[in-house]
């Protein structure tokens, strides 16, 4: 085996010397070519960097179409693609390698970073705003009271939870309700007497908001350079705005607005400001005796029909200023009747109601709204005010109208809704909770006809009793017989043939 090993060719070298020498002359045939590649590849590396300087040296003549700049840019981009295709092939593996880790840690250091500034940020604003809020205290005006601080701390019903805002205004308002900037003072006076309920029911209030736009239509002074009617406009709108504030606006002020508004704009500019005082005050004069006055007068006609000369026995509910009117001319004229008053708590506007009947002769009886049910039996017609009519036919009038008119409904009696055409609404409603006003929630643990305390004195402390007083509700057209209007009797269901009539006139 040792001979066979060590045995010398006829070149005089070993097996395992000849082997040594092939592989070193194929170690010597690989290693000068990647020398010759990257010659070769600078050179072309070099050509393209120098045909990219020529592009890019190449001067950009006016004259050239865009055609031929297209394809200078391509030219250009191309060469730059090539040069940077090159480096990365004459880059060896561990070239690319490390780039590849520096890249990574360029990256992770970067992260880093990002990480950082987020959480730096959150700390400065937070000294920015401890350190900028007294001085947003000091320097902002007061304009409005923010009711809804207060409000989160009181007792809420989560179902009306969204109407307790408009119920904070007498003690979160009460300071700045007089003092109240570019308002006039009749419309102070006014707000003052609607925020405490000094003025209810939806006829009085409407006549009252007429009477404060007179006041401010006569003394309204134009200042130089502006128009009269649009200067009245813009106080108007502050002083509605107002009016808000203190309590939401009943839908019969509403429509009287928006007619006082329309009419506005029909108005001559060229007419001196005398002239149009003269003109609105007329407007407004004709609105309060055509839509409120003589429409009453027409629905005491026809109701009057509808009663009885002898052994009438009416309900009503509430203290309603048109069924109030229809009752005491019914009993001018000699008719024979007597009348339930339902009422409810905590308004109790029914004994007012009471009181102006008794002054006048007329035979009444006084029943809480929880003893409908014992007196329904006796009675033969029900007679209801409103405070508006929806278009879908729902009556929407003083809580427990609805509770009145499901009594009557169970015992068969006619239920007449009293209402004039300028109360009708575009609105639609079918509960009570979506839009509504919320009342003084003191005034149910106050009963001044009482000598004992109310066992409700005493609410605030508990905190799973959380009272709640709603000043309307909606009664459905089911249970409602018909609706007498200046127009005609009516079923509930006409409202919006009425509204289109009224629009048509008016246009």
């Amino acid at each position: 085996m040792s001979d066979k090993k060590g045995a010398v060719g006829p070149d005089g070298l070993t097996k395992k010397e000849r082997r040594a020498l092939k592989v070193q002359a194929k170690q010597g045939e690989g290693n000068p070519a990647p020398v010759e590649n990257k010659t070769q590849d600078n050179k072309k590396a070099v050509a393209s960097e120098k045909d990219v300087k020529k592009i890019a040296d190449t001067p950009v003549l006016a004259e050239l179409s865009e055609k031929e700049k297209r394809k200078l840019e391509w030219q250009k981009k191309l060469a730059e693609q090539n040069v940077s295709n090159k480096e990365k092939e004459a880059l060896s593996k561990a070239e690319l390698k490390h780039k590849r880790r520096e890249q990574q840690e360029a990256q992770r250091l970067a992260k880093a970073k990002e990480d950082e500034s987020k959480k730096v940020p959150v700390k400065v604003e937070v000294t920015v705003e401890k350190e900028k809020s007294p001085l947003k205290k000091v320097g902002s005006p007061v304009k409005k009271p923010d009711i809804k601080k207060n409000v989160k701390s009181m007792q809420k019903v989560q179902l009306v939870q969204h109407l307790y805002c408009e119920d904070q205004l007498k003690s979160e308002f009460g300071e700045l309700i007089v003092n109240y900037k570019n308002v006039h003072p009749a419309f102070i006076r006014l707000g003052v007497q609607y925020s405490t309920k000094t003025i209810l029911g939806s006829n009085a209030r409407c006549l009252a908001l007429l009477s404060a736009l007179k006041h401010l239509v006569e003394d309204l002074h134009t200042p130089p350079k502006q128009e009269y009617c649009r200067y009245l406009e813009s106080v108007l709108q502050t002083c509605t705005a107002y009016l808000q504030n203190c309590r939401p606006l009943a839908v019969s002020m509403v429509n009287a607005l928006r007619h006082f508004k329309l009419q506005l704009t029909h108005i001559n500019n060229k007419l001196s400001d005398n002239e149009k005082k003269a003109m609105l005050i007329e407007v407004i004069e004709i609105y309060i005796n055509d839509d409120i006055k003589k429409a009453g007068d027409a629905i005491s006609l026809r109701v009057n029909e509808k009663i009885n000369k002898s052994g009438d026995v009416i309900l009503t509910y509430g203290c309603s200023s048109l069924i109030r009117k229809i009752l005491l001319e019914a009993h001018s004229e000699g008719k024979d009747f007597e009348v339930i008053v339902a009422d409810g708590r905590p308004l109790l506007e029914g004994r007012e109601l009471l009181r102006r009947l008794v002054q006048a002769g007329i035979r009444c009886s006084y029943v809480l709204i929880n003893s409908l049910s014992c007196v329904m039996g006796n009675v033969t017609k029900v007679l209801l005010g409103a405070h508006a009519l929806l278009t879908n036919g729902y009556v929407m009038s003083r809580i427990g109208t609805a509770q009145v008119a499901l009594v009557a409904n169970a015992f068969n009696k006619p239920v007449l809704v009293c209402c004039e055409t300028y109360k009708f609404s575009e609105k639609v409603q079918t509960d009570s909770f979506v839009h509504n006003e919320i009342g003084d929630e003191n005034a149910l643990s106050k009963i001044d006809t009482a000598q004992d305390q109310s066992p409700l004195i005493a609410f605030k402390e508990n905190s799973k009793l959380m009272p709640l007083t709603l000043l309307y509700d909606v009664t459905p057209p089911d249970m409602v017989t018909a609706v007498v209007t200046e127009l005609a009797i009516l079923p509930c269901t006409s409202v919006p043939v009425v509204l289109r009539i009224n629009a048509n006139e008016v246009n």
